[in-house]
């Protein structure tokens, strides 16, 4: 009867480690946890049922330029094989997508660029922005709405010159 019951306590020790082993470790081992971290500490989540039973669902356009030349934004922003960001894209229009189960959610501009992985300000460069045409003082805080037509255009920042030594 004794060796019986370690048996079963031998089982039911190695279907728990089986378990653990089975549904921790690979959240430990994707390559993706520390973005999806990054996005979720910037309040983006990632969509459980694709784009099924949404609250909200709506397109701004953003357009970054460097220099006059327009710089794609790529097709995959917030979209990994293991999720996909409430802020992403699915081409390279500039079309962005801001979607979430709760309908009362703000997203922003800086929310996008976390999802994207870069910051708005780039070093080297000044920065121009307009919202529908008209300028746009603090990009970071825009929050996002339907339709708007974002510009970002860089430009190279003069070289200072060198401080003279007397």
């Amino acid at each position: 009867m004794q060796k019986r019951n370690v048996k079963t306590i031998v089982i039911v020790i190695i279907v728990v480690i089986v378990l653990v082993v089975l549904f921790a470790l690979p959240k430990y081992l994707d390559p993706n946890r520390e973005l999806v971290s990054s996005w979720r500490k910037a309040g983006v989540a990632c969509l459980t049922n694709g784009h099924t039973n949404l609250a909200k669902h709506f397109h701004p356009f953003l357009s970054v330029q460097i220099d006059g030349k327009l710089e794609a934004i790529p097709a995959t922003v917030g979209v990994i094989p293991t999720c996909m960001a409430e802020i992403h894209m699915h081409d390279e229009s500039g079309k962005i997508h801001v979607e979430s189960f709760n309908g009362e959610k703000v997203f922003t501009l800086s929310q996008f660029f976390v999802v994207w992985g870069k910051t708005i300000e780039r070093e080297g460069y000044d920065l121009k922005a307009t919202l529908d045409g008209k300028p746009l003082e603090n990009p970071e805080e825009l929050i996002l709405k339907d339709e708007q037509k974002i510009v970002l255009e860089y430009v190279a920042s003069a070289p200072q010159p060198a401080p003279r030594s007397e």
